[in-house]
């Protein structure tokens, strides 16, 4: 009797992994192919989109370019000369000249000071002979706004010191006393008010 023999465990063969491996590898292959034509084809979207933007704008800018400007017909020739305009003949009618602005009214002079000499003459020197005599002086004056006068010799106020009350307006002779190389000789003025006004005048020997 022969011995019972186990059969022994089959191993997978090599032709029998192969199909797996090569069923795999298509598959990733596929994957790659298929991301690379996407890319591919955006990349071709984005061209063409390009290339039509750059035709659009250069089309654009030569739209801009002026073309031969038209030539005038004839009737236009016509239409475009200058009509003749009427010039107004001058007419011998005066025309209105503006009115003159008024003038700015001039202000009054300043009221003169009360009392004040009007006028006033007389020698301020006196042609003496010697120097034991006198010469006659003759004053004349006339006056404003004055009421009383004085005549005063060797002051500058004769209300102060009077010589003798004289008229407001007059004309007066007194005696220079030639003994004296220089005197002086006030006349002085009072209005209504009191107000004095004075009139001195050196009289020098000569």
């Amino acid at each position: 009797m022969e011995p019972e023999t186990v059969p022994l465990p089959s191993t997978p063969a090599a032709s029998d992994a192969a199909p797996t491996d090569a069923a795999a590898e298509p598959a990733a292959e596929k994957q790659k192919r298929g991301l690379l034509i996407g890319l591919i084809t955006v990349a071709g979207a984005i061209l063409v989109a390009l290339i039509v933007l750059i035709v659009l704008l250069v089309g654009g800018q030569g739209d801009d370019t002026a073309g031969p400007a038209p030539v005038p017909t004839a009737s236009e020739s016509e239409s475009a000369e200058p009509e003749e305009t009427e010039i107004p003949e001058p007419t011998d009618e005066p025309t209105e000249e503006p009115a003159a602005s008024p003038s700015a009214t001039a202000a009054p002079p300043p009221a003169p000071q009360s009392p004040s000499f009007a006028t006033f003459s007389g020698p301020n020197r006196a042609t003496c002979p010697d120097t034991s005599s006198s010469v006659a002086i003759t004053w004349s004056w006339s006056s404003t706004n004055a009421v009383n006068a004085w005549f005063g010799i060797g002051t500058n106020n004769a209300k102060a010191e009077p010589f003798e009350s004289v008229p407001t307006t007059a004309t007066y002779t007194f005696n220079y006393q030639c003994s004296e190389a220089s005197q002086r000789y006030t006349v002085t003025l009072e209005d209504s008010a009191g107000r004095l006004t004075h009139k001195t005048v050196e009289i020098v020997r000569q």
